[in-house]
C-alpha cells in the first residue's frame, strides 16, 4: 500500500479517530536511522495513535497507527515520527529515511555536495537532487584541476587528470545530462526525473567518488597492515 491509494494522500490528515494504542501493542519495524544511518529494529517510545484512512477506490478505511520511535543503537537514540499501515507497511517517516553512504576519504567540499543530493532524495526532491549531482561533477573537476569554458570541455578534461574505468567517465556525461534536464525547461534527455532517476544518479555518483577517493585509501590501509619486512 502507498500514500496514493488514500481518497486523502496526505497521511498526517485523520480522517476519524480510532483508538490510542498502548505502547506494548505497537509492533516493532526495521529503519535505516536518519540520525546515524545504523539499519535497526525500531519500538515505539510512549504508544501511539490508531486511526482512520478512508481508500480512493472504495468506501471502505484501512487502519493507520502514528508512533514515535527510538533508534536502537546506544551512541545515537534518535527518534523519529512514523505512520503505518495495518498490514504493518510503513507510509511516512520523519526525519525520512537516507541512502547509506560512506564520506571517508572524500573533500569535504564533494562530501557535503553528496550529502545534500542524498538529503533532496529523501525529502522527495528529486530535480534538486539530480542538480546537487551534477554540481558534484563540478566539483570532481575543480578538486583535480581542471578548467575549461563548460562543464561538458571540463569533464573531457577530466579524462587526462585522472584514472578511472570508462563505464564511470560515461556515466559523468549522463549524470550531467540529468542535471541539465532539472535545472532548465528545454533540456529533454530524460523524460522524468523521478525518484528512481534520482536514486540511480546518487548511486553512480557514490560509485565515482568511491573510486576517486576511496579506493585507494583502502588499498593503502591494507598494506600498512602488513609485517615490516614482508614481500
Amino acid at each position: 500500500m502507498s500514500i496514493d491509494s488514500f481518497e486523502i494522500p496526505n497521511v498526517f490528515r485523520v480522517d476519524q479517530v480510532d483508538a490510542v494504542v498502548e505502547n506494548n501493542k505497537i509492533y516493532s519495524i526495521q529503519l535505516r536511522c536518519p540520525h546515524c544511518s545504523a539499519l535497526g529494529t525500531f519500538g515505539s517510545v510512549v504508544g501511539g495513535l490508531r486511526y482512520k484512512k478512508r481508500k480512493a477506490i472504495s468506501s471502505s478505511y484501512d487502519i493507520v497507527t502514528a508512533a514515535v520511535r527510538m533508534c536502537p543503537n546506544p551512541k545515537c537514540c534518535g527518534l523519529v515520527f512514523t505512520i503505518t499501515s495495518s498490514a504493518q507497511e510503513t507510509l511516512s517517516v520523519s526525519p525520512p529515511e537516507l541512502l547509506e553512504c560512506s564520506f571517508e576519504d572524500v573533500p569535504a567540499a564533494i562530501a557535503a555536495t553528496l550529502k545534500e543530493a542524498i538529503a533532496c532524495h529523501s525529502a522527495g526532491s528529486f530535480r534538486a537532487s539530480a542538480m546537487m549531482v551534477r554540481r558534484l561533477l563540478e566539483e570532481l573537476c575543480e578538486d583535480a584541476g581542471v578548467e575549461g569554458r563548460t562543464l561538458h570541455d571540463r569533464l573531457k578534461g577530466l579524462r587526462t587528470k585522472i584514472t578511472l574505468p570508462e563505464e564511470l567517465f560515461n556515466a559523468m556525461d549522463e549524470l550531467k545530462a540529468l542535471g541539465n534536464d532539472a535545472a532548465h525547461i528545454e533540456a529533454k534527455s530524460y523524460a522524468m526525473i523521478d525518484r528512481e532517476e534520482a536514486e540511480l544518479s546518487i548511486e553512480l555518483a557514490k560509485e565515482i567518488v568511491k573510486a576517486r577517493f576511496q579506493h585507494k585509501s583502502l588499498v593503502e590501509r591494507l598494506k600498512s597492515r602488513k609485517t615490516t619486512g614482508a614481500a
